[in-house]
Order: C-alpha cells, then structure tokens, then sequence
C-alpha cells in the first residue's frame, strides 16, 4: 500500500476556513489545530488543572473494556489515566458492522494522533473511541453498504422500532445478526479472509447483550492490539461521573440556552449559515421514561417532554437526578460538556459536521470553567484498488477530479464524444430538419385551423408526432454513439460505483468489511503501520 496526499477542502464554508486557519473561523476555536503551539498552550491549561475522579474514571474504563474483551495493551493504557495520562478522543454512533469507513478512519486517527503526541511531548495520551451507545436513531445505525456490478447495494438489519429506544438498551436480536451477516458474506465474493471476518463478527454477536455491545466488541477486536481505549455513553459509572455535570445544565438551562443563541448571532455575523438548529426551550438534555430516550423541553420553570409524558419542576427534576442520574442523558450540546469534564482532553478528533458545531461551543466551556480542546479535522481517507487505478489511468482521470468536479468531467468527456465526425454532422443534420420543420410545418398548421377550427387539435397533435418521431430517430443516433463507448462508460461507472458512490465520498457510504474481505483480515493493522502525515490534506491509500 502506498499514501499520496491530496489538498481537498470540506464543502462546509466555516469548516474549510477552521482547516485553512483563517481569522473569521478561528474566532470560534481557542486553539490552530495545525500549530505547534496550540499543543504546548493546551499541555499547560491541562496540567494545570485537577481530576479528582481519575481513579474512577480509570476503574469504570478497565471493567468496561474488559467486559468488552478488549486487547490487554488496551487495558495497560487505561493506567496511564490515573496520574498524568491525557486523552486524545473520538466518538461515533454504533453501526452494524463498524458502519461507514469514516468510524474505522476516526479511531485510527485517535491512535495515530496519540502515539505522535506522546512521542513529541514525552507525557502520557491514552487514545479514547466514545460509543455514542445511546442514539435511538435506529435507522441511521441498522443497514450498509457495497458495491457491486450495478452500483450500492443496501443490506439492512432488522431492528424493532418501538419508540425511542436506544441501541445501548435495545436487546440484540441474535437472528437479526445471523441474518445480516449472512446476507453480507452471501454479496460478497468468498476469499480467504471471508472466514476468520465471519467468525469474528458471528462471536462478537454471541458475546454481545446489544446493538451497541456488538458494535464495540468488532471494534475492539479490530483496534485493541494498538491501544484502544473504548468507552459507552450509557454506562452506569460514565452517568455517575456526569452527574455534577447534568446539575449545573439544569440549574443554568435558561443561561445555557443564551450561550448558545449567541453563539448562532455570531456565526451568522461572521458570514457563515448556521451549524445548529436552535431552539431556546430546548433543556438540551433527554430523560429516560419508560425505556424510551425523550427530549426534555424548558417552559418557564418546569421541565418536559414533548409529547407531554412526562412534567416535573426545576427541583423535582434536580431530586430525580439525585436519585437516578443513570435516567438522564446527555443531547449534541451536552455531550461535549461531559466529555470534557470527564477527560483531560488533548485533542478531540471531529467530523466536517461535529467540527461546525463545535464553533457553537467556546463561550459555553468557557461559562462551565473549561476550555474547549484542540479541535482535530478527521482524517479523510479514499481506498483505491488496483482495477479502479488502472481504470483511472486508462482515462488519464486523476482523484482530486473524480472527488470534486467529476459530474462536470463527465460532461466534458460527452461533449468530446459528441465531437466524433460523424456523429456531429448528424446531430446538427437533426437540429436543422427540426428548425426547418417547424419553420415550414407551423404556417401550414395554422391555415389549416383558420380553414377549419374544428381540426385544430388534431393539426397540433400531428405536428407533434412528427417531431416526435424525428427527436425518436435522433436518440437512436444518440445511443448508437454511446455503445461505441461501452467499454470506456462501463470504466467510468465503475469509477463512480467505487470512489464516490450516490455522489459522496465512498468513506460516508461503504463498510470496512467489504475491503478487509478482499484486501486482508488485517486491514486495519496495515494502515495502521502507515506514515500518514499530520496535515489535514485527504489522504489516497492505493491498495
């Protein structure tokens, strides 16, 4: 495998200027993720401050990666946390199967990034994977996809829609997961990796009491050699940890919700389109009732859910929390508030989406007494096979191209086609009968309607049929054309199909599993070992 690095920006306008460094995004972030000295600044923000919890946060990390049966490398990192150790973090909901490439590409850029930063600043980083466990979004986490010879296949795993439940606390069906997995290996071509890839997947289902647990035993058995560190957003010492946390969201909710509205006045300011959907009686926290996971709602003093199940006071519901904080449950605003009391955070490791709403967040650390970490642009990767290379170069078509303009290549390279001799004078033959015709046809139409009213809309019809039939002739010539290019369409499908399927980029749409089946079980530990650079430029990995 060899890396080529590619200067490719985010779509999202306050994202690609965060990655550019540009002033007017940088307003919303204490710390230039690609300076030197953002990390020296963070190092001695974070040593300066105390985390009396770290023993229980340690203790909590080991039984829950252990119960995981996470790698014993991984376990020995968890030590690190109880003195100096500081954390590099990512977090991901929990797909079938590890979901889409960019979870495998934010859990190798933890470990890479942990390992360089320990190295550079000789002090302890432990790498931290976040399962966002408690997502009830459950069609966002239950299908995948591969390709195939007529483009993406979905395969979708049955899980049970009743209500808001989340995948921490939805029952793993065990024949929902057979059938899955057979589904998928059935697609895909039989190798000699498919075996030792179904077994791992068929034991961490047999293992596992959840979707969520399913999710983290694959990943721990795809990551734990290197030392990962996973953590599960519902796990009962992670909401104990939290709950000073949770009380001062619901103390100051109606300050918490300014801090946010503002924060959307300024990034409206600078020129950018708003990242988040605000709503200034959101409590910006969900409460667990009944087993489902529901958004709390702010009128006044009381607390609520949406579909009115459930109603209480300021007080009542500080009292619940007392009581239960395993009840409650932390929303996109929250959350980052928690990991960052939680973790001594060196960097957190986001998406192009988590990075643009974290702008909304330096005024809220700020109002809690912490400091929003170094926020890091995920690494971006494009897996690239030998047949798809040698396609490339049969059209002299390079990745920057097929990434950012290749609707407008492909139009290119239509009109070049309909450049041929032939076919050009053809189609300008169709483009003169037709103009002729309804410069010759029309008047004749109209003197028959003044001749007779009666056949107008017959006269009409017939003029249309006729210029049917000669744009009908036209098409035929058209797609005679394009069968003389079958073979270079057929390249140029294949391309799309692989590198940037239903027009995304493929890491947001295709499974790890598809490429370890053909490229090696131990994909993963081969790019791990790779020299990928720090930059934030997209990375091609030739396969």
């Amino acid at each position: 495998m060899k890396i080529e690095n590619v200067p490719l920006l985010p779509a999202n306008s306050l994202v690609g200027d965060y990655v550019r460094g540009r002033k007017e995004a940088m307003l919303f972030f204490p710390y230039a993720p690609f300076e030197e000295s953002s990390y020296g600044k963070r190092l001695e923000w974070l040593y300066s401050r105390s985390y009396p919890h770290r023993d229980r946060l340690a203790d909590g990390l080991y039984a829950y990666n252990q119960s995981i049966g996470n790698h014993p490398f991984a376990l020995s990192q968890i030590a690190k946390l109880r003195e100096r150790g500081l954390v590099v973090i990512a977090g991901q909901q929990a797909g079938v199967l590890t979901g889409p490439l960019y979870t495998i590409y934010k859990a190798l850029h933890v470990i890479l990034a942990a390992r360089r930063l320990e190295e550079r600043y000789k002090v302890p980083v432990v790498p931290v994977f976040w399962i966002a466990g408690e997502d009830h979004d459950l069609d966002e986490i239950n299908h995948l996809y591969l390709p195939g010879d007529e483009g993406i296949r979905k395969i979708r795993m049955e899980l049970p829609k009743a209500g808001k439940i989340s995948a921490s606390m939805l029952p793993l069906d065990q024949e929902a997961c057979e059938r899955l997995v057979s589904a998928f290996f059935g697609e895909v071509a039989e190798t000699e990796h498919t075996a030792s890839l179904r077994r791992l997947v068929r034991e961490a289902a047999r293992d596992a009491r959840t979707p969520a647990d399913w999710f983290a035993r694959i990943m721990a058995q795809l990551f734990g050699k290197h030392g990962l560190v996973f953590v599960e957003s519902s796990c009962p010492f992670i909401r104990e940890l939290e709950q000073p946390v949770f009380q001062e969201i619901i103390r100051q909710n109606e300050r918490i919700a300014a801090i946010i509205g503002e924060a959307d006045a300024r990034i409206r300011r600078a020129g950018y389109p708003p990242q988040l959907q605000i709503d200034p009686r959101q409590a910006n926290l969900f409460l667990y009732v009944d087993g489902q996971r529901l958004l709390l709602e702010r009128e006044g003093d009381r607390f609520q859910t949406k579909d009115g199940r459930f109603a209480c006071s300021r007080e009542e519901l500080l009292r619940l929390l007392a009581d239960d904080p395993r009840r409650f449950s932390a929303n996109v605003v929250s959350r980052p508030l928690m990991q960052e009391f939680l973790f001594p955070t060196l960097a957190f490791v986001g998406g192009p989406g988590e990075i643009a709403y974290w702008a909304y967040f330096r005024e809220l650390f700020a109002h809690f007494g912490f400091e929003m970490p170094i926020v890091l642009p995920r690494m971006s990767v494009t897996l690239v096979e030998g047949a798809i290379a040698r396609h490339l170069e049969q059209l002299s078509l390079d990745l920057p191209t097929v990434l950012q303009r290749f609707d407008a290549w492909k139009q290119e390279w239509l009109a070049r086609m309909d450049a041929d001799a032939a076919a050009e004078d053809l189609l300008t033959q169709f483009s003169a009968v037709r103009q002729e015709f309804q410069s010759r046809y029309q008047p004749l139409v109209e003197q028959v309607i003044q001749f007779d009213r009666g056949l107008a809309e017959l006269a009409r019809k017939n003029a249309d049929r006729l210029l049917a039939q000669v744009d009908f002739l036209q098409q035929r010539v058209e797609r005679s054309l394009f069968e003389r290019h079958a073979v270079t369409l057929s390249r140029i499908g294949r391309i799309e199909t692989a590198l940037l399927p239903g027009g995304k980029w493929q890491e947001r749409v295709y499974t790890y599993f598809y490429f370890a089946n053909k490229h090696g079980a131990d994909l993963v530990d081969r790019l791990v070992e790779l020299p990928f650079s720090a930059d934030p430029d997209h990375k091609i990995v030739w396969l």
